[in-house]
């Protein structure tokens, strides 16, 4: 089984974590699957800005998203059998599920429906007060909101880039990542999930996906894997596969064909 795991930053000028998803990857999947890591082109973003200040503008996310559509026809076309898209807020979800008939799944909606199967309540942890308001919006949007704790921001907030600094930088985020679960604990969360893919990896490699007491602390990034891999097993074995009635609906391929040649003039 092959997965192309497509992140929502330029890899290239994040080592640290790329290297931790290919890690990770071999880990969680073993010999089940092979994971092929890939990020936006290099020079998406402009130089020393991070991720998390750029997409908070929605015009900005939305050309980004073409990429990860273009990704999802190649992936289709070079026979992986699975995307995953690795950025909470699932951006570009709907339509790259919408063009291929291979399993689409993404980060948020594949960790907050397993997270319903582990516990009542979840919780978001965040980089900061943008992503919290997004992503609250976002498990209302998919009609979890009974089911949803809240999302709480590290204090004070960070970005993208600070998960890949020196000792002293880790150490005190670990000590703000320990401070927001308590908090979501407080509000009534069974289960934490660390929202952000790059603060996941950072979690991976200080190995502080543990439990926090009796509440449990997802890997959400082995989480989106899995369940990549169960949509493929699933679509071999029952025939099951995305509906083709207005959320996913498949455009004609003349159709697309225009389009994509329109909009890559």
């Amino acid at each position: 089984m092959k997965i192309w795991h497509q992140s929502f930053t330029d890899l290239t000028v994040m080592p640290v974590y790329r290297k931790t998803l290919m890690e990770h990857a071999r880990t969680v999947m073993a010999d089940e699957a092979t994971v092929q890591v890939h990020g936006l082109r290099p020079g998406t973003y402009t130089q020393g800005c991070a991720p998390i200040d750029a997409i908070r503008y929605r015009y900005v996310a939305a050309m980004h998203e073409v990429q990860l559509c273009d990704a999802a026809l190649v992936a289709a076309r070079d026979g992986y059998d699975a995307m995953a898209i690795g950025c909470f807020f699932d951006p570009g979800l709907r339509a790259a599920r919408s063009l291929v008939d291979i399993p689409v799944v993404a980060l948020g909606e594949s960790c907050a429906l397993t997270a319903c199967s582990m516990a009542r309540k979840f919780g978001l942890v965040t980089l900061c007060a943008d992503q919290s308001a997004d992503y609250s919006d976002l498990m209302h949007a998919y009609g979890l909101e009974r089911r949803f704790a809240g999302a709480i921001a590290l204090d004070p907030p960070i970005d993208e880039f600070a998960l890949e600094a020196d000792e002293a930088t880790a150490s005190a985020i670990e000590a703000r990542f320990d401070a927001a679960s308590a908090r979501l604990i407080a509000q009534g969360a069974e289960i934490i999930i660390p929202a952000d893919g790059v603060l996941n990896e950072f979690l991976v490699r200080r190995g502080r996906l543990q439990a926090l007491g009796n509440v449990p602390v997802m890997d959400s990034i082995g989480v989106l894997f899995q369940h990549a891999a169960y949509m493929v097993r699933l679509a071999r074995t029952t025939g099951a596969g995305a509906s083709r009635v207005q959320m996913y609906a498949k455009p004609p391929q003349a159709m697309l064909d225009h389009v994509r040649h329109f909009a890559h003039q």
